[in-house]
């Protein structure tokens, strides 16, 4: 399935494709706005989009390790990533996250400063993805400068996306249950 390329067109397009498709089912609705099937609880649709997530920075790491290694990399791979990133992660999950999720939990005093952390998280990779944004247009293998500040900010938002998804997915998720009723949690999903 793969080449061994692994920044080839066809592996970025094949990656790319399945974090699309995945995408694409977790934003839209059916023109109906039903369901055609179980759609999953809240949690485990959150944790589908971090999995959508996770293999959209995997793509970036590839970038990143092809950037050190100094291997030419077309600039249309580095940016349909970022776009994906940012169309998704960014634009979809994240306000998701900020509209439903997060309010959930009010001035609790015990979830008050994870909430705070994850917030300002969004707004890091918000910032991220939009100097992510000009640095991956022709990207060009000459440009030294360039290509180390794109690694620097490809190694930022990857590392941090993954600790974010991960208190996420093991400390704030779980406790939704706890802060809703059967009936408005069913809501939620």
């Amino acid at each position: 399935m793969f080449s061994k390329n692994l920044l080839s067109r066809r592996n970025f397009f094949i990656l790319a494709g399945a974090a699309g498709a995945s995408l694409v089912e977790g934003c839209s609705k059916s023109r109906s706005g039903r369901h055609m099937e179980y759609a999953g609880t809240a949690i485990e649709i959150l944790e589908r989009q971090h999995g959508v997530s996770r293999r959209a920075l995997a793509v970036m790491e590839k970038i990143n390790h092809g950037i050190n290694a100094q291997m030419d990399i077309p600039p249309e791979i580095a940016e349909g990533a970022v776009g994906i990133i940012g169309s998704f992660m960014i634009n979809c999950h994240q306000l998701m996250e900020d509209k439903f999720v997060f309010p959930v939990f009010g001035a609790s005093h015990k979830t008050a400063d994870l909430i705070a952390v994850l917030r300002r998280q969004h707004a890091a990779a918000f910032r991220l993805t939009e100097i992510l944004k000009p640095l991956c247009v022709d990207f060009s293998p000459n440009d030294q400068e360039k290509r180390r500040k794109t690694a620097d900010m490809i190694h930022l938002l990857t590392r941090m996306s993954q600790a974010h998804a991960s208190w996420e997915d093991t400390a704030l998720f779980p406790l939704l249950l706890s802060e809703l009723s059967t009936k408005s949690y069913e809501r939620l999903s």
